[in-house]
């Protein structure tokens, strides 16, 4: 909320004039509804079921391996190889999940800059196609015309993949 006033404080203090339009996108509505940003979410989904079927695995072995060393019927020899064999893939697992952590926050941010630039050029170009002094997020409005909010445009835009240059 502060950060709205704190927008509209800066346009006006800006000194733009009344004649300019502007036109507003709902940011929620393009994340729910955009076929891009639902095929970002889908990639980003995969590769966390692909870490966490790895991990899943890791800890089915180490389930097998407990087993085995708390059993009494097998040799102390067997019994330390079995433990170390566990720590080995107990350390393994350790690692995958790092790295999953990692690459999956990689990701992430490289899938949510992908969505913002396609969205900030789509709504540049709409801007210029329509002579648009700008074009904002509608939750800066402390009030607006409905006619100003160009979501669904931006999101046929997004999702055809038009670059804007």
């Amino acid at each position: 909320m502060i950060g709205a006033l704190f927008t509209l404080l800066i346009l006006a203090i800006g000194g733009i004039s009344y004649g300019q339009s502007f036109a507003c996108v709902d940011t929620n509505r393009i994340l729910q509804e955009s076929k891009l940003v639902a095929q970002a979410q889908g990639e980003l989904r995969d590769k966390l079921l692909e870490f966490q079927s790895q991990l899943t695995q890791k800890e089915q072995k180490l389930e097998e391996l407990k087993k085995q060393i708390e059993s009494k019927a097998i040799s102390q020899k067997v019994k330390e190889e079995k433990i170390k064999e566990y720590q080995k893939i107990e350390s393994e697992a350790r690692e995958l999940q790092q790295k999953a952590q990692e690459e999956l926050e990689n990701m992430k941010q490289r899938l949510e800059a992908m969505v913002y630039n396609r969205v900030r050029e789509a709504a540049e170009k709409l801007a210029k196609k329509k002579g648009l002094a700008g074009v904002m997020d509608c939750a800066v409005f402390l009030y607006r015309e409905p006619d100003m909010d160009v979501t669904t445009e931006i999101i046929k835009i997004v999702d055809e993949g038009v670059s804007p240059k």
